[in-house]
């Protein structure tokens, strides 16, 4: 039906809204992103990534917290490193066709989102770590209402969407961010 797909549509939004926040954040006093760690890295390009950067970016994060670490990157910034090579030719990037998400780098799961920036000056372009370094507070559950009664002189039905949260670095040995040369 119509409400179904609105509120299944309306779900999928609300999800990439909260990714993106948690990745990214508002500010100071909304959701703050993961990629506002302390613990950064600057790549020595505006736009380019090296395999070392990599590494270094990698070995930011303690020891302690490398079980469940991974990268998240957009896709122009997981196609630029998928082309990096090593010095025998092999792709530095590999496919891992037993795990859920398809591809390693490093030995770590590989995450793609639309909400993080493509190689630019400034832009922080991967994140990597064990994201529970990010706090994150939901005050109540997401609630989506279909609204009968206020529309029905109307003939129409209203959905509302409502919830309210917000996150926090609070662990920054377990996160780390390459953050592209400013131009």
């Amino acid at each position: 039906s119509v409400v179904e797909f609105i509120i299944n549509q309306m779900a999928e939004e609300i999800a990439i809204f909260i990714e993106g926040e948690l990745l990214k954040g508002t500010g100071t006093n909304a959701a703050q992103g993961a990629v506002n760690t302390t613990n950064t890295l600057t790549a020595a390009s505006t736009t380019a990534i090296t395999a070392d950067e990599l590494i270094s970016l990698q070995a930011k994060v303690k020891q302690a917290y490398q079980t469940n670490a991974c990268w998240t990157m957009n896709t122009a910034t997981f196609t630029a490193i998928r082309k990096l090579k090593d010095s025998d030719g092999r792709s530095l990037l590999q496919n891992d066709i037993s795990a859920e998400f398809p591809y390693r780098l490093l030995g770590k799961p590989v995450y793609l989102s639309d909400n993080m920036p493509a190689p630019a000056a400034s832009a922080k372009t991967v994140l990597y770590g064990d994201y529970s370094g990010l706090s994150v507070n939901f005050r109540e559950n997401i609630s989506i209402e279909v609204l009968r009664e206020k529309y029905a002189t109307q003939h129409a039905l209203g959905i509302n969407a409502w919830f309210e949260f917000d996150s926090r670095v609070t662990d920054s040995q377990k996160l780390a961010v390459l953050i592209q040369k400013s131009a």
